[in-house]
């Protein structure tokens, strides 16, 4: 059976979740045993990692030119390519279904924040998102969910059956961590909280930064900084406005790479989450592996992922925020126990288990519509 891939978000220079989840995925598929035959689809010069990859994957650029169909890539180029030469199965590991495409057909939804929160979204986008997310629940064969807490927002907003929806949670794989933070890295304080996501308002770093301002307020000679890493989403400029309204207590890095984030994430006392939705929380399983405790919402999905080894918060409520950021910060037993509990929870999550899990979901018969 040949297998499709919609594979460019794998090959995107600044991977965050849904990259990060793609190239994962492919990488472990790559190493299961099977008799299947895959294509990757990509739009732009194939990274290295993608050249290395076993007999059974198969590469096919679709572009043209030194910038290759930089726009409606999935709804034209992969569209005409499927009405050309469609595989047996097509997989898109993100939501836009191509509007052609064969009638074995999987997507993976990762979240519906733009249906829980539209206000943190321009309009545009949200208007997209919802186009693309409706598209796939009536002509997917079967929708992916990162998350039960995914699934059911998929339920309750697109009415779809829950048949029709698999649960299969993102993976994890421990790699050895940098003992010191790389050359290129900005200087950091030596105590810091971190906040580690795309800049966009459902992640709440106001929020969080107020709530560290005012645990700065109370606690004077709390050593730590808040340090904020990851690259402006959408609707960033009133937190880049925050962060630089704030720059004796935090201290902003935009994007690093996968080594110094790494890095980071290991000398850091405490990772924070604050975000108002998750459709996973990557971080989290980052901050288990590192031996960094975790303070996260108690939103969404982010129970479902740290079970008892978070600290946790109403993301609403900054004086909550505060208070969890505080205990972690300033009491060492209770630091302790949830890294050694974050680390027990870490072993519920594999790439190998979402690669089989996944192939599972693509392969089983009778699920067509």
């Amino acid at each position: 059976m040949v297998i499709g891939i919609e594979a460019e978000r794998a090959n995107a220079g600044q991977k965050t979740g849904v990259e990060h989840y793609t190239k994962q995925l492919i990488l472990h598929l790559a190493k299961l045993k099977t008799e299947h035959q895959f294509i990757l689809y990509l739009r732009s010069k194939p990274e290295a990692w993608l050249l290395s990859l076993p007999e059974n994957f198969r590469i096919k650029t679709l572009g043209y030119g030194p910038v290759p169909f930089p726009f409606l890539w999935t709804q034209v180029r992969l569209s005409w390519e499927m009405l050309l030469r469609a595989p047996d199965i097509l997989f898109v590991p993100a939501a836009s279904l191509p509007a052609v495409h064969p009638k074995k057909s999987y997507v993976t939804i990762h979240d519906v924040a733009w249906r829980i929160y539209p206000k943190t979204f321009k309009m545009l986008k949200r208007l997209y998102l919802e186009f693309i997310a409706r598209f796939a629940c009536k002509f997917a064969a079967k929708i992916i969910a990162v998350s039960q807490a995914t699934k059911n927002d998929l339920i309750k907003f697109y009415g779809i059956a829950g048949s029709k929806i698999a649960v299969v949670h993102h993976g994890f794989e421990e790699t050895p961590v940098q003992p010191e933070i790389p050359a290129d890295s900005p200087l950091l304080p030596e105590k810091y909280a971190l906040f580690l996501s795309t800049l966009q308002p459902r992640k709440n770093l106001e929020g969080l930064i107020e709530a560290f301002k005012m645990l700065k307020t109370e606690c004077p000679d709390l050593p730590h900084k808040l340090v904020v890493a990851g690259k402006p989403g959408w609707k960033f400029e009133r937190i880049l406005k925050k962060i630089g309204e704030n720059k004796d207590i935090v201290i902003y890095l935009n994007h690093v790479s996968d080594a110094s984030r790494l890095a980071i994430m290991k000398k850091a006392d405490l990772l924070v989450l604050p975000s108002f939705y998750e459709g996973f929380g990557m971080q989290i399983l980052e901050a288990f592996a590192a031996g960094t405790p975790v303070a996260v919402s108690n939103v969404s999905s982010l129970p479902e992922v740290a079970g008892e080894a978070a600290a946790y918060f109403d993301p609403k409520d900054t004086r909550d925020l505060a208070k969890a950021i505080k205990a972690v910060l300033s009491d060492q037993s209770l630091a302790d126990r949830l890294r050694q509990k974050g680390k027990d929870r870490l072993q519920l999550f594999s790439w190998e288990k979402c690669a089989k899990e996944t192939l599972e979901v693509l392969t089983e018969k009778d699920t067509a519509n």
